[in-house]
């Protein structure tokens, strides 16, 4: 039985060639939050805590870091496109 439930579960997963087409329809803010959510995920199953991320973050703060983030980056792009020609 438990074998049944393991192959179906597994037939059931996308592959890689499935799954990539549906990242790259993600915003860029999702992205990183996909990223963060599985580095956090390698981190806990490693049994490595980082110093800097706490569990009770509320999700929609970090959202707003990452979009804050990506508008800073574009910002800092556009200033030194405009300083170095």
């Amino acid at each position: 039985m438990q074998k049944v439930k393991i192959r179906n579960f597994l037939e059931s997963m996308l592959t890689t060639t499935q799954f990539a087409p549906l990242l790259k329809q993600l915003s860029y803010s999702d992205k990183l939050l996909l990223l963060n959510f599985l580095v956090a995920e390698l981190l806990k199953d490693s049994g490595i805590v980082p110093m800097s991320i706490e569990d009770d973050l509320p999700r929609q703060g970090l959202h707003d870091s990452f979009e804050a983030a990506a508008i800073l980056a574009q910002a800092l792009k556009e200033k030194q496109e405009l300083t170095h020609g």
